[in-house]
């Protein structure tokens, strides 16, 4: 099982690295502990069922799209079975340019170990430190 994690890990890792807009190196506009302590925020949130303070997180225009009700149903679907938290596993933190503005992005791969399953967090931040992106696995 350890082996499964840590090949889809780094494929998801090789993915972002690899993807269709260009990624890497961390700007200089980002503090590397700064996004890494943001993305377990969210995490922390989700785990507490505190929805609203996520949405709060994301840039203003997806704010909207992506309600509480919205965030609920996303964890239900994706890890409602995983039980208590338990630690995180792997952290990685990478640049990545936004592929529509061209701007800088931070982008955490979170993964979180729980009772009964790892759920991997990919989470993105703008220059400001708001939410661009949140998926969970």
């Amino acid at each position: 099982m350890k082996k499964i994690i840590s090949v889809l890990f780094i494929s998801l890792f090789a993915t972002l690295l690899l993807g269709g807009c260009s990624s890497g190196k961390l700007s200089d506009a980002f503090d590397k502990e700064t996004v890494e302590k943001s993305a377990k925020q969210v995490i922390e949130y989700l785990n507490n069922a505190e929805y609203d303070k996520v949405t709060t997180m994301f840039q203003e225009d997806l704010q909207e799209q992506l309600s509480a009700d919205v965030l609920k149903d996303a964890v239900d679907k994706t890890y409602s079975d995983a039980g208590e938290f338990k630690e995180y596993k792997n952290t990685a933190v990478l640049g990545q340019k936004v592929k529509t503005t061209k701007e800088d992005s931070a982008v955490a791969v979170v993964v979180a170990k729980y009772e009964n399953q790892n759920v991997t967090f990919t989470i993105s931040f703008n220059t400001d430190m708001e939410l661009i992106e949140l998926y969970m696995k």
